[in-house]
């Protein structure tokens, strides 16, 4: 069978070879690529695909092969989409196989081209003419954005309307149409706003996943706003894994298990809290657990310890080095998905690896344009004072998903950053057209009435976000600092005594005591603070270059020769 392949029969060898040893380690792609296709340094997975085309080719040959002369033979060799462990089976007399050796529970990808998934029409339950319009077309929609989607497979509208009655039977449906997941959901309409609810189902009629979105119920945009809510809701339930959406295999019974964890994880990390990511990241460990092979986790693991360390964390650069460790894991097991690349740079850019950050972010652009993506490269580009390129991305994250709470941060941010004060008071002064706005939207807000001498304004912002922050103590430093900004300075030393805000052993980041002193008209303070920041390397440093709080000191020259120190890094 491989007379005419060499280097397919020593893959075909080396991997036996290797699962019949009993040895520990994994087969991995680079270890292929350098033992059986003599790849040599500056070699990477990412960019040379040798091991997956043959690894593909080889399934082939021994498919062919078991179909035709080697159908008597008495052991069965092959490999699951995704892996390169070959798997034994021994014939026995009723033409079944069982598992000899190199099986395993975590059965992550099956024979499939994609994920096969279908649409059921959207439920109007206003019976408004408008809901009714919002109803049908969110469903066109949907289906449109799931066949733009790579690795869906998108059954037609017509084949679930000839099934009628059916249509309500979900597992009956799923067997009929032969499909894995099935969305549907609800359209609401109440005074001046709508409300569409969708749900994720699997085959059995369990389901597994609902996510509400809010806009402002408005004909002039019906098209638009449909348009956004289908785009956002594909955007967050989409194939992430790279084998999946090249269509060479679909979702196995593990993937399909966790994928509410998932779907929960990522739901909660969305929200934006400190609570929430804390929650977020015990389940993508939880899922780690489950499905130790699986890369979509890890990459959520790694945007977890992100956030927490650019929210003003005490020990940002060891959450950098947690984030990192979780990218890498991710790149390892999937070196093609998009996800892990942007991972990977928003671990870098912790760590102040410019260069390094941006050509991770360039590989994630390349494979297709996604939110995430496009919204931490964005923050990247912004913190380096390239506007207009940082001004590109999160427009076109905006367009992929305007109702996500993150993309609302990172957008109020921009403005602030860039000093657009007037265009982020436009932007937000109508908070139903894509739902509520968050705590830290409003705390950015507030310091863009401080800038434009809007005091009163600046004010009742911070009153009003000082009732939702809790003890959290990055969030009541902000509270503080917008106070002093607005000359409340009694306000602000009250909430930094309150909770100690400015001690030495505070757990909040140098760089957020340096914002504070800085407030409070402590120049040497705020110096002394950025230094040590400088020191810890705290995450959030790099944005003292363009952030307009530090303009009282932008003219010294240690303050010159920090922004060096940073930019060099």
């Amino acid at each position: 069978m491989f007379a005419q392949s060499e280097r397919l029969a020593r893959f075909l060898r080396y991997t036996v070879e290797h699962a019949i040893s009993g040895k520990d380690e994994p087969l991995k792609e680079f270890v292929i690529g350098t033992e059986v296709y003599d790849r040599r340094p500056p070699y990477h997975p990412s960019q040379d695909s040798i091991v997956r085309t043959e690894a593909r080719r080889l399934r082939s040959k021994l498919k062919e092969y078991y179909e035709l002369e080697g159908k008597d033979d008495p052991i069965f060799i092959f490999y699951r989409p995704g892996s390169y462990v070959p798997v034994f089976r021994m014939k026995d007399s009723d033409t079944s196989y069982q598992v000899v050796v190199g099986s395993s529970p975590d059965d992550l990808f099956v024979d499939g081209a994609g994920v096969p998934v279908a649409v059921i029409p959207f439920l109007d339950v206003s019976g408004q003419p408008l809901s009714s319009k919002y109803a049908r077309g969110v469903t066109d929609e949907l289906i449109h954005e799931l066949m733009q989607s790579e690795g869906c497979r998108v059954v037609s509208a017509n084949s679930i309307a000839h099934l009628g009655a059916q249509s309500s039977d979900v597992p009956a449906l799923a067997r009929k149409l032969g499909v894995q997941i099935l969305l549907e959901g609800t359209v609401r309409e109440e005074g001046n706003q709508v409300r569409v609810t969708a749900r994720i189902v699997n085959a059995d009629g369990f389901q597994l996943w609902s996510q509400r979105f809010d806009a402002e119920a408005d004909s002039s945009s019906l098209f638009t706003v449909q348009e956004q809510f289908a785009s956002a809701l594909v955007s967050r339930v989409r194939p992430q894994q790279s084998i999946v959406r090249s269509s060479e295999a679909t979702a196995g019974p593990i993937i399909l298990t966790v994928y509410p964890l998932i779907l929960k994880a990522e739901s909660l990390l969305e929200e934006g809290t400190i609570a929430d990511v804390q929650a977020a990241l015990s389940r993508f460990r939880e899922v780690t657990q489950i499905a130790p092979g699986y890369a979509r986790p890890f990459c959520g693991i790694a945007h977890c310890y992100v956030w927490m360390a650019l929210h003003g964390a005490p020990e940002s650069a060891t959450l950098a080095s947690h984030a990192r460790a979780a990218a890498e894991r991710s790149l390892e097991l999937d070196p093609q998905m998009m996800e892990a690349s942007t991972a990977m740079g928003s671990a870098q850019a912790l760590a102040w690896k410019w260069k390094e950050a941006e050509a991770s972010f360039q590989r994630a652009v390349e494979q297709g344009s996604h939110t995430t993506c496009d919204r931490q490269y964005a923050m990247l580009l912004t913190l380096l004072g390239r506007f207009d390129e940082a001004w590109l991305y999160l427009e076109s994250a905006q367009q992929i998903d305007p109702f996500s709470y993150l993309q609302k941060v990172a957008r109020a941010r921009f403005y602030y950053f860039s000093r657009r004060y007037e265009e982020a008071l436009e932007h937000f002064a109508e908070p139903l057209r894509y739902g509520p706005i968050p705590l830290e939207v409003r705390l950015y807000l507030a310091l863009v009435h401080a800038e434009l001498g809007n005091h009163e304004a600046a004010r009742s912002l911070a009153l009003q976000a000082q009732r939702s922050a809790g003890a959290y103590l990055p969030l009541r430093g902000w509270i503080a600092e917008i106070f002093a900004r607005c000359r409340q300075r009694a306000l602000a030393e009250s909430i930094v005594q309150e909770f100690d805000l400015l001690a030495e052993n505070a757990q909040l980041s140098k760089y957020r005591q340096a914002r504070l002193a800085l407030a409070l008209n402590d120049r040497d303070a705020a110096l002394a603070l950025l230094f040590a920041s400088y020191a810890n390397q705290d995450a959030e440093l790099p944005y003292l270059a363009v952030d307009p709080r530090f303009d009282s000191i932008r003219e010294l020259p240690q303050y010159a020769e920090l922004v060096r120190r940073i930019r060099s890094a």
